[in-house]
């Protein structure tokens, strides 16, 4: 498990809450994001590589603002999509 940073973050107003669009470029299985993220309201990911392997899926856990990466192989590259109120 390592903590990662996304290689960029861009931040939209979607109404009353904040869009939080954090693009990463490798992901293993069980790295982490200390986002320091508030109020949020969901998540979602997006992969944007082609996997090698049938393990295609990337599941992600939230405790408190720090995001786990759950992959079924590492390397992955993706977008991390956070509603949050801000």
């Amino acid at each position: 498990m390592a903590g990662k940073l996304p290689s960029t973050i861009t931040r939209d107003s979607v109404g009353s809450n904040t869009l939080i669009a954090a693009t990463f470029t490798d992901i293993d299985d069980n790295d982490t994001w200390a986002s320091s993220l508030v109020s949020i309201v969901s998540y979602w990911m997006n992969l944007t590589d082609s996997p090698t392997q049938v393990k295609e899926g990337c599941d992600i856990a939230l405790s408190g603002s720090d995001f786990t990466f759950h992959c079924g192989e590492d390397n992955r590259t993706g977008i991390l999509s956070v509603l949050c109120k801000m």
